[in-house]
């Protein structure tokens, strides 16, 4: 009997043992997942933080370019992000703009080597490429005039000009042609101008400055920038 009382005692026992066990096993869990969520909250400071530092940060800058703030209201990374950007496309622009302050400078020791070389002033060289492609040596006109003498494809071939957007080739093919006419008429600028524009079988035809709008708005224009460009000796 006194043995029957003895094993379920002992029985009794080791199930409370498990049962204890278990709990601490919960309550390491328990601490565990308490730990976790400790460092999230933590982690959501840290962010909440560094997100003020941003505001902060770029509405100083804000301030400082005299902006309403209103222009943050997308978020503080974004608008970063976007200061960063404009940032660097005014860098490029930069980076461009001084790209064609050379360019032009080697366009500009063409034309003095061709004007030399067909002996016709530079100046007036000039004043024909601003008109005709603004300095531009991959301009194309609706008609296909090429680069920054506007030759078409017919002209430029019958100068042996091989790529008309290479600058050496179109200036020396224009300078080339330009002269022709001068010699043609007498080496009167505005007539090999009309000529150069509408044809020289035009300029024949009317005995003078064709009666085309066009043709005679770019004599004019040519002629204009060519003495404004003799004047101030360049």
């Amino acid at each position: 009997m006194t043995q029957g009382i003895s094993s379920s005692l002992n029985l009794t026992l080791a199930r409370l043992n498990a049962i204890e066990s278990n709990f601490q096993a919960l309550e390491n869990v328990m601490g565990q997942i308490n730990s976790i969520n400790s460092n999230n909250n933590i982690a959501k400071t840290e962010n909440n933080n560094f997100q003020s530092v941003l505001d902060g940060k770029i509405k100083e800058d804000i301030k400082k370019e005299n902006k309403p703030l209103e222009e943050i209201e997308l978020g503080p990374i974004d608008e970063y992000t976007k200061k960063i950007e404009a940032d660097k496309k005014e860098e490029i622009n930069l980076k461009s703009k001084v790209d064609l302050m050379s360019q032009k400078a080697n366009i500009d020791e063409i034309i003095e080597t061709f004007a030399q070389k067909y002996n016709i002033d530079g100046n007036f060289i000039k004043a024909m490429i601003k008109q005709e492609s603004g300095f531009n040596p991959n301009a194309t006109s609706k008609k296909g005039a090429m680069g920054l003498m506007q030759l078409m494809p017919s002209t430029a071939k019958s100068l042996g000009v091989v790529d008309a957007y290479n600058p050496w080739e179109n200036i020396e093919g224009g300078v080339k042609y330009i002269k022709g006419l001068m010699d043609r008429f007498n080496n009167d600028e505005k007539l090999a101008l009309a000529a150069y524009n509408a044809g020289p079988n035009a300029v024949k035809r009317y005995g003078g400055i064709p009666p085309y709008k066009e043709t005679q708005n770019y004599v004019k224009s040519i002629m204009s920038t060519y003495e404004k460009l003799k004047g101030a000796k360049i």
